[in-house]
């Protein structure tokens, strides 16, 4: 029996799309043999009933067909637009682009423990059993079972040129994405959270080199005179662009994280896979608001320090044949550190250490490059996209339009290729910067040893770090620009949160302000689901 497929969209911009053997809906933009393609045009590419191949589109976008005999799904190589699915009791197949609990909904355990540890769900599982969401780069088959597989591996043969002929063409890929999104965001209210580094200010630099400087605002926050928010000025001032500052202080968090509006938000920015971004979230609400801003496009610098190497330690850079083991831990012990727990996380019968260890035995010959394109890639897949690129949720919730042209599909398939000696520590892409712009970038130093910290403190560093960390964590409440530990009216309130128990286990430690964000929000979501 033939199992339908029924649709639960939120996004006003899932617009229907029909065509030979298919009907559906597409949101979004690609850009296909030079075309421009969106749902007003889908199917005048795609009209011979064949299946599309996403392989060869670059852009945004998210897309349900329901075919004869299937439905497919596709999410595009950065899963910007999110997509889930399961069974209901009828057995018929039901789409959404958002997942909130509800009370028939039970808890998956392994999802909720590295939501808590990581700040996102990864795989294809989310934090409600039996609910699924699409990955990055992924098509996804329902039929009488569901059947997956991506379309694109950032794991790849590297390229040997000289650093100027690489930072030459990388000049080349940004004028070029530039170039595109001037011609389709023409007329468009540009909005750019303009921090103190390096990627909003490529956006910046090559917006204003567009003559676009009337078309955008920019924006920033944080205590007063934080370091952030001066060079965002000078910045913004240096370019002639229009800059608006919203000071933070604890006060605004409290009355914001207890309020109804936040509770809303996060159960609208996370859908069971990520925590809800908090960072710009006030100031974005402002903004909107001062600005009367009407579908505005906002346009945060994610991540081209990631694609640039920014992730990369040193101990993963060395010329040497890596283990299976070291690998994973290079892994697991960066992306699963929201909060340290008794006895840790790195033991061969944890479901975390042994789903990452599947992943990476899917590799052999496991030198520098490979080990570290490895690396990038599940980080790609998991913590940038449910994590740093789900944060544009936060413009949506408040009815506002986004674009990330740092994640450009050319950018992606570029850094692919490049070797790791030019990728640690971002040093091509910070030469390019200079090279581009420099009265707005210093020339990079060639990063090497030095570099590291654990190379510096050898057996000292793992003992050094401990200390330190214990340190700031008592401090931080009083130190962060951010100010965001005012969700803890008082400091004995924040110091009682440091540990808690769950389980039997013993959580301590927390690393961030997303440490605390996932904890409270998982327990928000089981008051829901009981």
């Amino acid at each position: 029996m033939e199992k339908k497929c029924i649709t639960n969209l939120r996004h006003k911009e899932f617009y229907p799309i029909k065509g030979v053997g298919y009907e559906g809906f597409f949101r979004g933009y690609f850009y296909y043999k030079n075309q421009y393609v969106t749902h007003e045009n889908f199917a005048n590419l795609y009209n011979d009933g064949a299946t599309p191949d996403p392989t060869v589109w670059n852009g945004e976008f998210a897309l349900i067909l329901q075919m004869s005999n299937e439905i497919v799904l596709v999410t595009d190589k950065k899963r910007s637009i999110p997509l889930f699915y399961t069974l209901n009791e009828s057995n018929d197949w039901i789409v959404q682009d958002h997942l909130e609990p509800n009370s028939t909904m039970s808890f998956h355990k392994v999802a909720e423990e590295e939501l808590l540890l990581a700040g996102f769900v990864a795989g294809e599982k989310t934090l409600f059993q039996n609910w699924y969401q699409l990955e990055v780069a992924s098509i996804v088959h329902l039929k009488e079972r569901a059947s997956k597989h991506s379309y694109y591996s950032y794991v790849t043969e590297k390229e040997n040129d000289s650093v100027d002929a690489f930072a030459e063409e990388l000049a080349h890929i940004l004028n070029e994405v530039f170039d595109d999104l001037v011609v389709r965001l023409a007329g468009r209210k540009i909005v750019l959270p303009l921090s103190g580094g390096y990627d909003s200010r490529i956006i910046a630099l090559l917006l204003k080199d567009r003559g676009l400087s009337d078309s955008i605002v920019t924006f920033t926050y944080g205590r007063p005179g934080n370091g952030e928010a001066t060079v965002s000025k000078e910045i913004a001032d240096r370019l002639g662009l229009k800059w608006k500052y919203f000071a933070y202080d604890k006060a605004m968090w409290e009355e914001l994280y207890k309020s109804k509006l936040w509770k809303d938000y996060v159960l609208y920015a996370s859908n069971g896979a990520s925590a809800a971004h908090l960072q710009d979230f006030p100031s974005t609400k402002l903004l909107v608001e001062e600005e009367s801003l009407q579908n505005a496009v906002f346009m945060p610098g994610h991540s081209l320090d990631f694609l640039g190497g920014s992730h990369l330690p040193y101990e993963a850079i060395l010329d040497k044949e890596f283990t299976t083991k070291e690998v994973v831990d290079f892994i697991v012990l960066k992306h699963f550190r929201l909060w340290q727990k008794t006895g840790g996380i790195s033991f061969t019968n944890s479901d975390i250490y042994n789903s990452v260890t599947k992943y990476v035995s899917d590799y052999t010959n496991l030198t520098n490059e490979r080990v570290t394109s490895i690396m990038d890639e599940w980080n790609w897949k998991e913590r940038q996209a449910k994590f740093i690129i789900n944060s544009v949720r936060v413009y949506e919730y408040f009815d506002q339009d986004w674009s990330m042209p740092l994640w450009d599909d050319r950018l992606i398939h570029f850094f692919s290729k490049i070797p790791v000696d030019l990728k640690y520590k971002k040093y091509l892409y910070d030469y390019t910067l200079h090279k581009m712009y420099p009265d707005f970038y210093p020339y990079p130093q060639k990063p090497g040893p030095e570099n590291s910290l654990r190379n510096k403190y050898g057996l000292l560093y793992p003992l050094l770090r401990k200390i330190y960390r214990k340190k700031n964590l008592y401090r931080k409440y009083f130190d962060e620009p951010m100010e965001w530990f005012g969700i803890y009216p008082t400091y004995k309130q924040y110091v009682d949160s440091l540990t808690f128990k769950k389980d039997g286990q013993k959580y301590s430690n927390p690393y961030n302000i997303n440490s605390f964000i996932v904890k409270d929000m998982i327990e928000m979501m089981k008051e829901i689901t009981k």
